[in-house]
């Protein structure tokens, strides 16, 4: 077992190396700690029966529900055509802004059959995340009756 070096440039040394690794940490921990937290899961139909944390990823109709983010955290959401349906913007998109648990839905929405990518942002446009999904039954764009907001 090696024993500790009493030589000051090595103490020094394991020092800053500490010191280096702790600003990283914080830096981790601060950037974590606002912004675009949280995942997004694809529901089928209008409400939630249960509340599972799963993505539903072969849908007829769907909402979102956003969960883990930071309590009132706001931002935007998109869905684009995905391969091998294409690569269009299908016309579906909001604003969420997640309650004091972090958490949002949306109210329920339709699509044609096909394959599509489902996009949002918190913080701002460089924290995109992105979650892909079906439509399994022919529906026109958008929402669908009242759905719940």
């Amino acid at each position: 077992m090696a024993a500790w070096s009493t030589d000051p440039r090595v103490r020094l040394g394991r020092g800053l190396a500490l010191g280096g690794a702790l600003v990283l940490l914080a830096s981790s921990i601060a950037l974590g700690a606002d912004g675009n937290n949280g995942t997004v899961k694809v529901h089928e139909g209008a409400t939630d029966n249960e509340r599972i944390v799963n993505t539903e990823s072969h849908v007829c109709t769907f909402h979102l529900h956003f969960f883990f983010a930071d309590a009132a955290q706001s931002g935007t959401w998109w869905i684009d055509q995905a391969s091998p349906t294409g690569t269009a913007p299908s016309g579906v998109a909001g604003n969420y802004l997640t309650d004091a648990n972090g958490e949002a839905l949306t109210v329920e929405y339709g699509l044609p059959v096909g394959h599509y990518d489902l996009s949002w942002e918190g913080r701002d446009d460089q924290n995109i995340k992105t979650k892909t999904f079906w439509v399994t039954c022919d529906n026109p764009p958008g929402p669908i009756g009242d759905g719940i907001g």
